[in-house]
């Protein structure tokens, strides 16, 4: 049996279909289900699933080490006799700002000396980190202008010192709010120099110069920002090596190079070629003097006309990259333009320190060995060198490969002409020997997250159908576009769907103005009509609203579909009927260039405004199909190369993988009714909201191969198929069990983030909160009886009466300040509340109290008395079962000893219900631990959760048993 397998790839879902050729027969399909790489925002952007975790790690990881911090020296001052071991509270209750300021004019006692130096390490100020400051720029230039503000005020002021001038403050004004404000941290390091050396005078022996350099190091120091090494991806060509920052300049003339080697030009003849070597030579020193050049300054700078193109000039590509770097470097406030004339090296070297040296051995170096002031090493420091990341190679593989890259030649080419990388001695990845094995083995680590939590299901998907079917003798993969490409590239997808969704609905709003029906295929019309300005792109002609819906206008293939298969908007236009007559099946050359040459010069000069894609089309000579078949059955995403390479090792040769660009695939499904098979409301329109329209699309990729395009460009229509094609779908279809990916990690959020205390009365716990945030109707919980009077008579003023409806607390409420003691200013910033909830459990040995998050898992178990009951198993509980070692599913009732357990569910789990008297398969989705409600949904239900129907049940009511759901979708009783 030669089998084929067809593999519909998404982000969170894989459809695949095994089809015997020789037979000529559908053997199986299925369906698998899985979370998606990255969450989503309301926007529907990515969001990495990691990154709310991450962000709270940090956090704690701050707290820990400040307090761990405060620890340290608090052990030193005690050992040095400058804070007593025992009754600190007498020396806590001195004013620490009067103590800062007294310490630089009079002798102290050495309780006194310790708070100062203490309170010193309370607040220690901004330290900035030049690498970590420029990701968040917006954010601290205006941290470092309030920085600049109130060293401007000290100085004015005529202070020494910060703690000079806050004391002064609170002499202005007694317990005026000092605290909040941004400082710098030389500006306590100053202070701490001041009062050590002012004291050290009365204290010699106790205030020695080891005792300041221990003190002065357990306030300051601070772990410099390093990027582990673990975390830069290793080169694809010399193994071990990490990856060269693409700020190196070598990086950046291997990027520059490989653009220019593989830059072609077309002129106003329609020929296209590659840049002269003189040409060449003066565009490499023309972009090397700069960051980057648009296509028009490197059009005006080789002299070349306005009617010139470039193949990278598209809509999203505006220019070519330079040299960054030395743009940067060569400011007259850092090297100036000197910074070219030296040597290569020395300038290799200069930018590899500026990567990965620390601050003061750059400082050093670029005053002793650079040449530079010490202003302009200052400055040095805050270039900020771009772009970036990390290249594909590292600086080993670059050196090897510029060479060949200077010469002219291209970096890798599909075929046996010569290259960059086999001239240096590579194998491109096609030539690499993979071996042939029986199982995927892990998968790669690619970056994109999307592809790669898809690849470790396909591995799943792929083995289990090894194990049943055998090895695959082809393999045919379609990738969804939003699969492929970089986040930015996804991202800007993403924005282009939007913008191109928001101009169909313009469209269609139009037509219906001009009293038309807005068809899908009008929309189209309309949309190139817009695109062209009005204008009949063969005629000049401008075509009226009422020509273009009434039947006068046309859509034609610039290329014709019969010879090209190319039905994308990329290759039509709008024009009169006319015209398209005259133009029949030929190409706009075929059609003018011999018989209207100047005519044809007027129609290419119209369709140059269209962009590079569409332009080329009308200079396209010859349509050769068996390039297009190539092209379509060759997707050279990076993603999709990826993708085939993981899967080469169970096919005998690198062509038996075919990576379908999908361009056919509707047109295909639909001629052979397959539409039909999971919506029969007479659209003949695939039906999305059923996973199992993912089944079918595998099938269809299954069958496109060369045979298949050959015969729809030989005979204008697609092949048809065997009479009882459409039933074998229909019936393999309809079988599946669609298997979705159980969730049974301890993962996310394991409680809310909100800490509670404890009360006086059992279940009942305190909190803090804003009273930015309150609600009218926690008014009432607020615990202290003097605070909520207060919150009570401001809210009386605005009208809002808490415990009446849905009411909001106006933000205009708390623009004043709300004063718990307005002669001494003490405010109100936020109000302790207390609630009940039973669900509130202790963490850090009880003493704090949290809300759990998520549920894990709930387990059903067969009381004494003959009912059934849910218990609900919290995140944190599992996480805790799992840390002291014992089964994560809880499996003895905690209060019944006598309680039988039936089963567990987790998300995602399966259970074959009697529902209504009907039997079928549910998917478990969540449960309501208050009201004990447990939901399910039709595992076929592709739509979005909020909209699909719940089938609820409460563990007395549902009459289930558990099952499992395999990665093919075969189902066994569970073990439960």
């Amino acid at each position: 049996m030669s089998k084929t397998l067809g593999l519909d790839l998404g982000s969170n879902s894989i459809g695949w279909s095994i089809f015997d050729q020789d037979a000529s027969r559908l053997v199986a399909a299925g369906v698998r289900v899985f979370p998606e790489g990255v969450d989503r925002d309301k926007q529907g952007g990515e969001v990495s699933k990691n990154e709310a975790r991450r962000i709270a790690r940090g956090m704690r990881r701050q707290i820990f080490r400040r307090a761990n911090r405060k620890r340290k020296l608090c052990r030193i001052l005690v050992d040095a006799g400058l804070l007593p071991r025992e009754d600190v509270a007498e020396v806590l209750q001195l004013d620490p700002y009067d103590l800062r300021r007294r310490a630089l004019a009079e002798k102290l006692e050495p309780f006194q000396i310790g708070r100062a130096v203490a309170h010193l390490n309370q607040r220690r100020g901004f330290l900035s980190n030049r690498k970590s400051d420029k990701a968040k720029e917006k954010e601290t230039k205006g941290m470092l202008a309030e920085i600049s503000q109130l060293q401007g005020a000290v100085e004015a002021a005529g202070h020494k010192t910060l703690g000079q001038y806050l004391a002064g403050l609170n002499d202005q004004a007694p317990s005026l709010r000092v605290r909040g404000r941004h400082t710098r941290r030389d500006m306590y390091e100053t202070e701490f120099e001041a009062i050590w050396a002012a004291q050290q005078v009365h204290y010699p022996q106790l205030l020695n110069d080891e005792l300041r350099s221990k003190v002065h190091h357990a306030i300051f120091f601070q772990r410099p920002l390093r990027i582990p090494k673990a975390m830069i991806g290793t080169c694809e060509l010399e193994t071990g090596r990490r990856r060269c920052p693409r700020a190196d300049r070598r990086a950046q003339r291997f990027r520059m190079l490989q653009e220019v080697n593989n830059l072609r030009l077309i002129d106003a003849g329609g020929e296209e070629r590659s840049l002269a070597p003189e040409e060449r030579s003066k565009l490499i020193a023309f972009l090397a003097q700069y960051d980057k050049r648009t296509f028009d300054q490197i059009r005006e700078h080789l002299g070349f006309l306005e009617t010139v193109r470039f193949n990278f000039e598209r809509a999203e590509r505006k220019s070519l990259a330079g040299m960054p770097t030395d743009k940067m470097l060569s400011h007259k406030d850092l090297f100036g333009k000197e910074w070219y004339d030296r040597p290569e090296e020395e300038k290799n070297r200069i930018v590899r320190a500026l990567l990965e040296e620390e601050e003061p051995v750059v400082l050093q170096r670029a005053v002793s060995e650079w040449g530079l002031s010490a202003e302009q090493a200052e400055r040095l420091l805050d270039a900020d060198l771009q772009p970036a990341g990390y290249f594909s190679y590292c600086r080993e593989a670059i050196a090897t490969l510029l060479p060949h890259l200077e010469a002219g030649l291209p970096l890798m080419t599909d075929d046996n002409t010569p290259c960059a990388i086999t001239m240096a001695g590579y194998l491109r990845p096609d030539q690499r020997e993979i071996p042939r094995l029986e199982r995927l083995p892990q998968p790669p680590d690619l970056p994109n997250p999307i592809v790669r939590q898809a690849l470790h299901e396909v591995r799943k998907v792929v083995n289990a159908i090894v194990k049943e079917f055998g090895r695959p003798d082809r393999i045919h993969i379609e990738m969804a576009r939003e699969v492929k490409g970089s986040l930015e590239e996804r991202k800007r997808r993403l924005w282009d769907n939007k913008e191109r969704e928001a101009r169909r609905d313009q469209a269609a709003e139009r037509i219906r103005e001009a009293n038309f029906k807005p068809t899908r295929e009008g929309i189209s019309r309309y949309l190139l009509w817009e695109e062209q300005g009005g204008m009949c792109i063969y005629s000049g002609r401008m075509i009226s609203q009422a020509q273009l819906l009434g039947g006068e206008a046309d859509v034609d293939h610039i290329l014709p579909k019969a010879r090209s298969l190319d039905d994308s908007m990329a290759n039509k236009v709008v024009c009169f009927r006319s015209e398209n007559d005259k133009k029949s099946d030929r190409t706009p050359y075929e059609w003018l260039a011999g018989s209207d040459p100047a005519r044809y010069e007027q129609v290419c000069q119209r369709a140059r405004k269209l962009g590079y894609g569409k332009y080329r089309k009308f200079l396209q000579k010859n349509v050769e199909l068996d390039d297009f078949i190539h092209r379509q059955l060759t997707d050279t995403a990076y993603i999709a190369k990826a993708v085939r390479q993981y899967l080469q090792c169970l096919v005998a040769q690198p062509g038996d993988i075919l990576c379908t660009k999908g361009q056919l695939t509707a047109e295909l499904r639909q001629a052979w009714g397959l539409n039909t098979i999971l919506r029969d409301d007479g659209l003949n329109l695939k039906n999305r909201e059923d996973h199992r329209h993912h089944a079918v699309d595998a099938i269809v990729i299954a069958l496109t191969d060369r045979s298949v395009l050959q015969y729809l460009a030989r005979e204008g229509a697609v092949p048809p198929s065997r009479p009882e094609f459409r039933d074998e779908v229909a019936a393999v279809i309809n079988s599946i069990n669609v298997s979705h990916r159980v969730q049974r990690g301890i993962a996310g959020a394991l409680h809310e983030e909100t800490i509670y205390g404890p009360t006086e009365k059992p279940g009942h716990f305190a909190y803090r909160k804003p009273l930015e945030s309150l609600t009218p109707n926690e008014v009432e919980n607020i615990r202290d009886p003097e605070v909520r009077a207060k919150v009570l008579a401001r809210l009386k003023k605005f009208g809002v009466e808490p415990g009446r409806g849905k009411a909001r607390i106006p933000a205009e409420a708390w623009k004043e300040p709300l004063w718990m003691n307005e002669e001494k200013k003490v405010p109100i910033h936020k109000v302790r509340l207390v609630k009940r909830d039973l669900t509130i459990q202790p963490i850090r040995n009880g003493t704090a109290f949290v809300k759990p998050g998520s549920l894990h898992h709930l387990c059903i178990f067969l009381l004494p008395d003959g009912t059934r009951e849910a218990v609900f198993v919290t995140m944190i509980e599992a996480a805790r079962r799992a840390a002291m070692g014992a089964p994560i599913i809880r499996r003895t009732h905690p209060e019944c000893e006598g309680a039988e357990f039936v089963m567990s569910l987790s998300r995602g789990e399966m259970v074959l219900a009697n529902w209504k008297g009907q039997e079928r398969i549910l998917r478990f989705r969540t449960a309501a631990s208050t009201q004990g409600q447990i939901y399910f949904v039709d595992p076929l239900d592709a739509r979005p959760s909020s909209e699909q129907q719940s089938f609820v049940a409460g563990a007395n009511t549902l009459r289930a048993r558990k099952v499992t759901v395999d990665p093919l979708g075969r189902i066994r009783w569970a073990h439960d």
